[in-house]
């Protein structure tokens, strides 16, 4: 396999991961929205910490997301910031959706860095992964400090 190829997943990414890429974007933009939000429905600081520290990752990630696309594509992709996301009657149950939803974002995550041949685009998705376990741990923790 030439530098070449090596560099760019073949030269030709499947359409599957073009996909799973621009998806796991939007999720990082709607997951934004939403962490802003939880913090706005809680005046406790220990709450608001553990909810920041994800809701700080996922513009990283978004960024991180972008940079593999672009050197995949040779294209730059925007996504805007969601409007409307859905909306929540307790803090309680934001949390409960931010921990499905953390580990779905793990198996989408897993499945992206399956379908990479270049090493520095797996580091970055395997640190973004990572990042995503952290989340789900602090959203349990969230959950038992709140039940």
């Amino acid at each position: 396999m030439s530098n070449n190829q090596q560099n760019y997943n073949s030269q030709h990414p499947s359409n599957l991961l073009i996909n799973n890429i621009v998806e796991a974007m939007k999720d990082e933009r709607h997951d934004r929205v939403k962490y802003y939000k939880m913090m706005q429905m809680t005046d406790d600081p220990e709450v608001i910490k553990q909810i920041k520290y994800a809701y700080d990752d996922e513009i990283k990630h978004y960024e991180m997301f972008q940079q593999i696309l672009f050197a995949l594509t040779r294209r730059r992709l925007d996504i805007p910031m969601p409007n409307e996301i859905e909306q929540y009657d307790t803090l309680m149950d934001a949390v409960q959706s931010s921990i499905k939803g953390e580990n779905e974002a793990v198996d989408l995550y897993r499945e992206i860095f399956s379908q990479l041949d270049n090493k520095q685009m797996r580091d970055m998705v395997f640190e973004i992964i990572t990042d995503e376990q952290e989340h789900f741990g602090r959203f349990i923790y969230l959950y038992s400090m709140l039940k």
